[in-house]
C-alpha cells in the first residue's frame, strides 16, 4: 500500500503534476489497489482535513495582506524602513530586510511577502544598479521571515495538526528571536555584499524625516504587536485575531489613509479567495493522502528505524533536519508538513523533544525549501519579478541560504532560543 502511494506520488511530481493533484491521484491510485477501502474514503478525509474552525485564520491572514497592499500600508512600511536605513551600504537591501520583518508581522506568508514587496523593492534596486539576481535573491530570503515572525499561517497549521495541547500562541512566541536572528543574518550579509561590489548609498535622511516616515507608518507597525499581544493574552484566539487584523487593516486603509475605496475591495476579496483556495486545496488532499500513510504503516517503520539509530535528542533532531532538508527540495512546505507531521511526532516525543521548539524547527527548515531548487518557490516569484534566469538567482541567494542554515543549526541545538520568550510571557 505504502509503495503504491509513495512511487504513484514521485512519477506524478516528475512529470510535473502540481503537487495538490499529484497527492490526491498518488492517493486515489492506491485506494483503487485496496480490495477494502471505498473511493468516498478519499472525499472524507480530505473533507475532514479542511474541516476546521481555527484554519479560517489562514483566509483572514490573506486577506489582511492583500488590503494592506492596495491600502498604501506595505508603501508606508517601505518607507520608513527606507528612512532607516538606507543611508547603509546596501540600503536598499537592507530595506528589503526591513520591510520583510515589518511585514511578516501581518501577512504569515511567505509568497505574499515576496509578492507584495518585490513587485516595488525588485525594480527599484535594479533601477539603483544593483544585480538582478542579487534583488531577487536578498527579497526571496527576506520573504521567508514571514512565516517565521508571528503570525505563521505554517505554525498555525503545524499546532492544529499536533493538537495535544500545542498551544499556537506559544508557537507565535516562539518564532520571535529566530525570524529576529534570520533578519539580522541576512542585512549583515547583504551589508557586506553590497560593500565589497560598491552598491550606491542613499544620502543620509535626517532625524526629522525619519521620524516623519515613522509617524505615517506607526499604524503598520503597530499591527503585529496588537496582534501578538491580542493571542498570548488571552484576549483573542488565533481566528479571532486574523479577523481582528482584517477589519483593523480596513480601518487604516479606509479610514485613516483614505487610499482604499469600496470599489476595490471586489477585486481584493476575488485574490483572495484564489490564494486561499490555493492553499487549502493542499490541506484537503494532504488529509487524505496522510491518513492512507498512516493505515499503511509506513510511519511506524521510519520511527521504528530512527529510534534504533540513535535515542539522543539531539542526534534525532539532526537527522529529521536532513531529511526536511531534502524534502523541502522537492515538496511544498503545507503538504510537506500535514503528510510528516504524523510520521515525526511520535519520535520526537519518544525522544522528550519539547513540541514546540519541534515546530519552530520544522517550519524553519521547510521554508529554506522555498530557496531551494527545483521547487523553490520564492526563487521563482522573485525571479521574475527582476526578470532573470532562475539560475543567476540560484548562485545569488547561497550566502542568504547559509545565514538560514546556521540559524536552524542554533535553533536545533539550543532550545531556549525558542523557548525562552513563551515560558517568560505564558
Amino acid at each position: 500500500m505504502a509503495s503504491i502511494l509513495i512511487f504513484s506520488f514521485i512519477m506524478l511530481m516528475a512529470i510535473g503534476l502540481p503537487i495538490a493533484f499529484a497527492m490526491a491521484l498518488a492517493s486515489v491510485a492506491t485506494i483503487a489497489n485496496h480490495p477494502s477501502l471505498p473511493f468516498s474514503v478519499f472525499i472524507q478525509r480530505a473533507l475532514i482535513g479542511a474541516d476546521s474552525y481555527s484554519l479560517l485564520a489562514i483566509p483572514f491572514f490573506i486577506l489582511a495582506g492583500n488590503i494592506m497592499n492596495v491600502g498604501g500600508i506595505t508603501a508606508r512600511i517601505i518607507n520608513f524602513a527606507n528612512a532607516c536605513v538606507g543611508r547603509f551600504a546596501g540600503g536598499l537591501g537592507l530595506t528589503t530586510v526591513m520591510s520583510c520583518m515589518v511585514f511578516s508581522g501581518v501577512s504569515g506568508s511567505a509568497v505574499a511577502d515576496a509578492t507584495a514587496l518585490g513587485k516595488v523593492l525588485i525594480p527599484g534596486m535594479k533601477k539603483a544598479g544593483y544585480e538582478p539576481g542579487f534583488a531577487a535573491s536578498i527579497t526571496a530570503s527576506a520573504s521567508v521571515m514571514g512565516p517565521i515572525i508571528p503570525p505563521s499561517i505554517p505554525l498555525v497549521i503545524y499546532g492544529l495538526s499536533v493538537g495535544k495541547g500545542v498551544s499556537v500562541a506559544a508557537l507565535f512566541l516562539g518564532g520571535v528571536i529566530p525570524g529576529l536572528l534570520l533578519g539580522f543574518g541576512l542585512a549583515a550579509v547583504t551589508y557586506l555584499i553590497a560593500r565589497k561590489r560598491n552598491y550606491p548609498v542613499h544620502e543620509a535622511v535626517p532625524m526629522r524625516q525619519v521620524l516623519q516616515s515613522g509617524s505615517k507608518a506607526i499604524w503598520a507597525l503597530m499591527m503585529p504587536f496588537v496582534i501578538l499581544f491580542g493571542v498570548t493574552g488571552g484576549v483573542v484566539t488565533v481566528t479571532e485575531s486574523a479577523a481582528f487584523a482584517v477589519m483593523y487593516a480596513l480601518f487604516v486603509s479606509m479610514v485613516i489613509h483614505r487610499e482604499l475605496s469600496v470599489r476595490q475591495l471586489w477585486a481584493i476579496y476575488v485574490q483572495s479567495g484564489i490564494d486561499s483556495a490555493v492553499v487549502m486545496i493542499i490541506i484537503a488532499f494532504a488529509g487524505a493522502f496522510g491518513w492512507l500513510m498512516a493505515v499503511s504503516g509506513l510511519p511506524r517503520e521510519i520511527a521504528a528505524w530512527i529510534g534504533s539509530v540513535s535515542s539522543n535528542p539531539i542526534v534525532i533532531l539532526l537527522l529529521i533536519n536532513g531529511l526536511l532538508l531534502v524534502v523541502g527540495c522537492f515538496m511544498e512546505a503545507i503538504a510537506a508538513m500535514i503528510i510528516l507531521i504524523p510520521v515525526l511526532i511520535p519520535i520526537v516525543e519518544a525522544a522528550g523533544i519539547d513540541l514546540v521548539h519541534f515546530g519552530l524547527v520544522m517550519v524553519f527548515n521547510l521554508m529554506l525549501g522555498l530557496l531551494t531548487p527545483p521547487v523553490g518557490i520564492l526563487l521563482y516569484i522573485c525571479g521574475n519579478f527582476a526578470s532573470v534566469k532562475i539560475e543567476r538567482v540560484v548562485r545569488e541567494v547561497m550566502p542568504f541560504l547559509g545565514v538560514g542554515f546556521l540559524v536552524l543549526f542554533v535553533i536545533t541545538l539550543f532550545p531556549e532560543v525558542v523557548l525562552w520568550l513563551p515560558r517568560v510571557l505564558l
